[in-house]
């Protein structure tokens, strides 16, 4: 793919001067636009029409949660960078891909532009899986299967099975360790890697058994069993046994906190 374009918003000038200086230390990187007004970013989005935004959150006039919410499924993957703690599982609630808090380091900084750019790549990645699946259907006159299937007999799936590019790819549902909601698709963390698939959240988790699986936020579900700790520095964030940290949202934060004492009596 052609180098990213990163726009770089921030009403401080000195601060987004140094993120836009690091960030085009990165020669993967094309193109850096710099905004001061979060009231402008629409028009430079659709002007400039960048792969990355990286986003304070206090800003006059309009804040960097309101402006994420203007950004629709094709719009750019949104990092936030701000010196303020409470906003994070908010943040997550957007779908932002990091949360880096000032101060913060050049290296903290470049992991979180690594992070954004290999979202991109995800999603450029299954959008082309899916053209060249749609075309192959097209060509054979063989409907194509629905991404997500199981036998209808069973109440929740002890397996499901993806249609990744040209081929199926079937997981336990014991193998999943989360599921996290990238636009059209989802990306499935499991024991064998990761599965970008374009099938709803939702549809997912109809078909998960509620008892092992549940939503830590609006677009993420993790496997109970493979949450190893529950940290409540800077919010609530579920510690996964591949190392992820997935944030909850404080709406959902007590349901999770009591299926969660739940699960540790159950295995007592």
């Amino acid at each position: 793919m052609n180098g990213f374009r990163v726009v770089v918003v921030d009403d401080e000038p000195l601060a987004r001067m140094m993120v836009a200086s690091l960030i085009r230390r990165d020669p993967e990187v094309d193109t850096v636009v710099e905004c001061g007004e979060a009231m402008r970013v629409p028009d430079v989005l659709a002007s400039e029409r960048p792969h990355i935004l990286f986003l304070d959150i206090e800003m006059p006039g309009m804040d960097g949660l309101q402006v994420a919410r203007l950004i629709d499924e094709a719009g750019p993957v949104v990092v936030f960078i701000t010196a303020f703690s409470q906003y994070a599982a908010r943040a997550f609630d957007v779908n932002a891909v990091d949360y880096v808090m000032k101060p913060f380091s050049d290296q903290r900084l470049a992991d979180a532009l690594e992070r954004a750019k290999r979202r991109v790549r995800e999603r450029r990645l299954g959008a082309l899986a899916n053209q060249a699946a749609s075309l192959s259907a097209e060509g054979s006159g063989v409907k194509e299967a629905p991404p997500a299937t199981e036998a209808a007999a069973a109440p929740y799936a002890p397996r499901l099975a993806f249609k990744v590019g040209d081929r199926a790819v079937v997981l336990k549902t014991e193998e999943i360790v989360w599921i996290e909601a990238e636009d059209y698709y989802v990306l499935v963390h499991s024991t064998r890697g990761r599965h970008l698939v374009r099938v709803p959240l939702a549809s997912l988790e109809e078909r998960l058994d509620p008892q092992c699986f549940i939503r830590a936020h609006r677009g993420a579900i993790v496997n109970l069993r493979e949450v190893n700790e529950l940290d409540h520095s800077d919010g609530a964030w579920l510690v996964m046994s591949d190392g992820s940290r997935v944030p909850v949202s404080r709406s959902r934060r007590r349901t999770v906190e009591e299926r969660l004492l739940a699960r540790d009596a159950r295995f007592r």
